[in-house]
């Protein structure tokens, strides 16, 4: 039996656009997301890399890859996910307008169908964690950044 989808949201209290800015301009993304070589360009392969040494010096050793696939501003970017070798996986974050200073932002981690569940459990429950612990609330903090 396969996994299923990994899915979070959170409320962040800023318009949908600025949201969008903290999602995808270089500089903020590597705040929020722990990666190297993000660019706004759809094709752009990127690494998030969990180690903080290894992401401050640019080494993506041990990292795992990305690459860009939908940027539909400003309400949805979609990644892969992968380890080299191995199937990839889908992130998709859409960004929903809920105020006029209010936005919810939506994880889905999709793919897991491909995997036998007794061999990715590990990863699948770090992630789950990763992306409502770290990721989502970390967006949430440069977003809302003055």
């Amino acid at each position: 039996m396969a996994l299923p989808d990994i899915c979070h949201a959170i409320d962040i209290d800023t318009p949908r656009e600025r949201v969008w800015a903290a999602m995808t301009t270089q500089g903020l993304v590597e705040q929020w997301l722990g990666c190297i070589g993000f660019a706004p360009e759809i094709g752009t392969v990127f690494y998030m890399q969990q180690n903080g040494e290894r992401r401050a010096a640019g080494d993506v050793t041990g990292a795992t890859h990305c690459e860009l696939e939908t940027l539909d501003s400003p309400e949805r970017m979609e990644f892969t996910w992968f380890i080299p070798g191995t199937p990839k996986t889908r992130v998709t974050i859409e960004l929903v307008e809920t105020g006029p200073a209010a936005t919810t932002v939506r994880l889905v981690h999709s793919g897991w169908e491909q995997f036998q569940a007794e061999d990715v459990r590990a990863i699948h429950a770090m992630l789950d964690g990763g992306w409502s612990s770290f990721v989502l609330p970390g967006l949430k903090r440069v977003a809302e950044q003055p």
